[in-house]
């Protein structure tokens, strides 16, 4: 069992918006805390709302609940984000995590799409989400709950280039480094710590 949650920084399912996961962990870093919406003044879509922040539970990344749906066998938060961004691993015992009721794909049920709406306007205190692993936790989340950081390897060598990997590992290690935190690296597939270049390259000469 994990100790562990992860949260991908400005979630995007596209890896190449990794860039952008990049410049939220910086601003993250920077102030040591994982803002809700409501506390940045923004608005958005998802289950989680203004007040909650969504979280993917590691050890329930494979709970493939469509799994008779070849479109929606790996729906769930790391599939989607994990391995898409950039992630914040954060301690399970630093942060009090609600388990929302797990409802139909938005995909495929216009009921659960209006569902999602209400939530995100905060029309609703129920939670509920259709990503079989996720978590939400109420407020903002600090630097003392941070536990490491993920890199999806894989899917920056496979959608971009083995260069924007040695890229992405190289900020990841300078915002580290820049803003004093003792954070280790790690592949999100594997959990294996990156600890250097050359851990990089084994990645890469791996996925050749």
């Amino acid at each position: 069992m994990s100790d562990f949650y992860l949260h991908a920084v400005r979630a995007s399912d596209n890896i190449a918006m990794i860039d952008d996961s990049l410049r939220d962990f910086d601003k993250i870093l920077d102030t040591g805390v994982i803002f809700t919406r409501r506390s940045r003044g923004l608005v958005g879509l998802g289950f989680n709302g203004s007040r909650y922040i969504s979280l993917a539970d590691y050890d329930k990344r494979f709970d493939h609940v469509n799994k008779d749906d070849k479109d929606l066998f790996d729906y769930s938060a790391y599939s989607i984000y994990s391995t898409k961004s950039v992630s914040i691993m954060i301690d399970k015992t630093k942060v009090r995590a609600v388990t929302p009721t797990l409802i139909k794909p938005i995909h495929s049920s216009f009921i659960s799409l209006f569902k999602m709406i209400a939530a995100s306007n905060d029309y609703t205190s129920v939670r509920m989400t259709d990503l079989p692993d996720e978590v939400q936790v109420r407020g903002n989340i600090y630097y003392k709950a941070f536990m490491g950081v993920t890199i999806p390897s894989e899917e920056i060598i496979s959608g971009l280039s083995p260069d924007k990997l040695r890229r992405v590992y190289a900020k990841v290690r300078e915002l580290l480094e820049r803003y004093e935190y003792q954070l280790g690296v790690y592949n999100v597939s594997d959990m294996q710590p990156i600890d250097s270049e050359k851990d990089v390259e084994e990645i890469i000469r791996r996925s050749r």
